[in-house]
């Protein structure tokens, strides 16, 4: 038997079981041992807001291929597609066909109990979480939330940002106030920092939403935005997107693609990988910071069924 065929084979076999929804559900599909050293990786499509899709897809390949050549058996398969709908990452997950996967905090507490808990893999920047903010002009008449009703918003179209209704809207909720579509009069989506506060600069909207730490940056470039925007209110800190690893899933592979994502930064393909995320690397912690951001989950969760449009990430 020609052995590079048989490889060939099994790899298009687990690119199909990692990127179609079908091959998830294939009935009766047994992993020989061999096969249980490689790690099924996908990573949800919600997670993506603001970035080009086939940027991304490029630097998962490019990293992944490179990891694979160094590793040998012990490796990692991504389907074709990379990015898959949220429905079809959770689905794998459940069914055990999926190993790795990069996902929402939305998505994130629909499989908590599959995850390891000792493995999870942050942008570097979001090793204490981020806060979101809601800026005003210091000449308005804005003096707490509650007078933004009917207000025109700006928000920030970014990977970062993925929580942002489930803040609004608990946010709201806690001064008895409607939710967000019902309570401002509009919320336009911007990918660039600049689309979102200079409108409230410049008096052309009410008020913005964005992380402090794109405001942070924003100020460096222009100061003047720090002298006259103000935030009027500021979100928990939460982590909105990690990499997880599912519980019994390959030990080896585990170790060897973890110690790959820490070593990012030492490789071309690595940097690109960085660059994906804005992030100088990643690092690995427990799921214990993950708890702050699921209160909110939770909370945003239990809310009434008109926000299940908002429960994807999107106004």
């Amino acid at each position: 038997m020609d052995l590079s065929n048989k490889n060939l084979n099994r790899r298009q076999c687990l690119t199909l079981l990692a990127g179609t929804a079908a091959a998830m559900q294939m009935p009766g599909f047994c992993w020989s041992e061999e096969d249980r050293k490689i790690l099924r990786m996908a990573v949800s499509t919600d997670t993506l807001a603001g970035a080009n899709i086939n940027d991304a897809r490029t630097a998962y390949r490019v990293w992944i291929n490179e990891y694979s050549r160094q590793a040998g058996k012990v490796t990692a398969e991504i389907g074709p597609e990379v990015f898959i709908p949220s429905e079809d990452l959770i689905r794998g997950v459940r069914q055990g066909t999926i190993d790795c996967f990069g996902l929402t905090a939305l998505e994130y507490a629909k499989v908590l109990e599959l995850v390891d808990p000792d493995f999870l893999v942050l942008q570097d920047y979001l090793v204490d979480g981020i806060e979101y903010i809601l800026l005003v002009h210091n000449n308005s008449t804005f003096k707490k939330v509650a007078d933004l009703k009917g207000a025109q918003i700006v928000s920030h179209l970014h990977r970062d940002m993925v929580l942002l209704p489930a803040w609004l809207d608990t946010m709201l909720a806690a001064g008895s106030l409607p939710v967000a579509d019902h309570f401002f009069g509009s919320n336009t989506l911007h990918d660039k920092v600049n689309q979102v506060v200079l409108p409230v600069f410049f008096h052309r909207a009410d008020g913005a939403c964005l992380a402090r730490r794109s405001w942070e940056t924003a100020i460096e470039l222009n100061p003047q935005l720090g002298r006259d925007l103000r935030p009027l209110a500021v979100s928990p800190r939460i982590v909105p997107i990690a990499i997880c690893f599912r519980r019994n899933c390959s030990a080896d592979g585990r170790k060897m693609l973890l110690d790959s994502m820490l070593r990012l930064s030492t490789t071309t393909s690595g940097q690109q990988m960085a660059a994906l995320y804005q992030a100088h690397g990643f690092v690995v912690r427990p799921v214990s910071v993950m708890k702050s951001t699921l209160e909110m989950v939770h909370q945003f969760e239990r809310m009434p069924s008109q926000l299940a449009h908002s429960r994807k990430g999107a106004f």
